[in-house]
């Protein structure tokens, strides 16, 4: 890809990324893994609030209480313990999911040609722990910095004028531990989008990944935040052209049905998506499969506005890659197991310039074997 002015158009690269059948199709599949996740919470806790009883649990009273307990925030040790583990099963298979579709984009940005390149994708498990484990990584620190806190807190309940003295004296490490993790909590956070590129541009090591993403935040925040700001606006173009072109299918699909005399089928069908009116009817089956195929439809639009995004963070990665570092989109590296085995695409435009360098070379030197007069 070739660079001259790293500004914050290229965004707008983001919308030819992502007409990629194969990237839409595996962000739908990470979305419906999403509703999968929420939904097997779901159905066990509908489980258990229904006395262990697979008929008690499909009770609609029982699946009421058990959505109650689902969406309950009170921050109780139990519902903390429920909401870390669902996230940590969706994140997991999330980022697996989605590393071989940030790869991809990332080869496309740099240009890479290598023959391998879509093999590599698929297969390299070392990057797919790199997407899944860095954000974890930059939230631990944070959390060995909150239980520095914490163990100042336990030193308040010492009793009587001991503990009143011992934890006022320890309270500006607490102090400034606190504020430390407040720092890191913010940074991080605000770096979620470009530890995903950094991972499968880089391929180095979690703390790499984390110091990367967030070093650029700290050094070019108003630069940053206007690539997130740009980043929203590509994003809700691409949800509002997603939601004209599903609607206009639909449209003409149930504008088909209408045409050749099936409207209460068509009724139907939208009565099931929308969840109003009566859908029961001699049709119910065929409008129940037409609604799934809609659900499913939506799941794919979902998959390409999942893709617009992952092409924004990428892109957002590379100019403030550039503009941190001087590193031009075009160097992307390698997992290290393929190190001795493959070139970046930065290495080998350096090859072939070196080639060239040495033709020219040859060229100009004089013809030693012409004959003198």
């Amino acid at each position: 890809m070739r660079v001259h002015h790293h500004d914050m158009r290229d965004m707008g690269l983001a919308f030819s990324l992502g007409f990629d059948l194969r990237r839409v199709m595996i962000m739908a599949v990470a979305a419906s893994w999403s509703v999968a996740v929420v939904g097997l919470y779901f159905a066990l806790i509908s489980w258990r609030v229904g006395g262990h009883s697979l008929e008690g649990a499909l009770e609609p009273e029982r699946i009421v209480r058990a959505w109650a307990v689902l969406t309950d925030s009170r921050p109780t040790p139990d519902r903390v313990a429920l909401w870390l583990s669902m996230m940590a099963l969706w994140w997991i298979g999330f980022g697996k999911l989605v590393t071989p579709v940030q790869r991809s984009i990332a080869l496309e940005v740099a240009r890479d040609e290598r023959l391998d390149s879509r093999q590599m994708t698929a297969a390299s498990g070392r990057l797919a722990g790199l997407v899944v484990g860095s954000p974890v990584a930059g939230y631990a620190v944070a959390a060995f910095l909150f239980a520095v806190v914490l163990g100042w807190a336990l030193l308040a309940k010492i009793p009587g004028l001991t503990g009143a003295i011992v934890s006022a004296v320890f309270l500006p490490i607490a102090f400034i531990a606190a504020l430390v993790a407040g720092l890191v909590l913010i940074v991080v956070t605000l770096g979620l989008p470009l530890m995903p590129p950094a991972a499968v541009m880089e391929c180095r090591d979690f703390m790499d990944v984390v110091s990367r993403a967030t070093a650029y935040v700290l050094q070019r925040p108003l630069r940053y935040l206007l690539g997130l700001f740009l980043k929203l606006l590509v994003v809700i173009g691409a949800a509002l052209v997603a939601a004209a072109t599903l609607a206009a299918a639909w449209a003409l699909i149930l504008g088909a049905l209408w045409l050749v005399g099936e409207g209460e089928l068509a009724h139907s069908t939208w009565s099931l998506v929308a969840r109003s009116g009566d859908p029961l009817g001699p049709f119910t089956p065929a409008a129940s499969l037409f609604a799934a195929v809609f659900y499913a439809s939506a799941l794919v639009a979902l998959g390409w506005l999942m893709t617009v995004s992952a092409a924004t963070d990428t892109l957002l990665y590379c100019i403030m890659r550039y503009e941190v570092d001087g590193i031009t989109f075009d160097e992307i590296m390698i997992p290290q197991e393929f190190a001795q085995r493959h070139l970046t695409a930065a290495d080998t435009h350096e090859q072939a310039k070196a080639v060239e360098a040495a033709a020219l070379e040859q060229g100009a030197k004089p013809d030693k074997t012409a004959a003198s007069p």
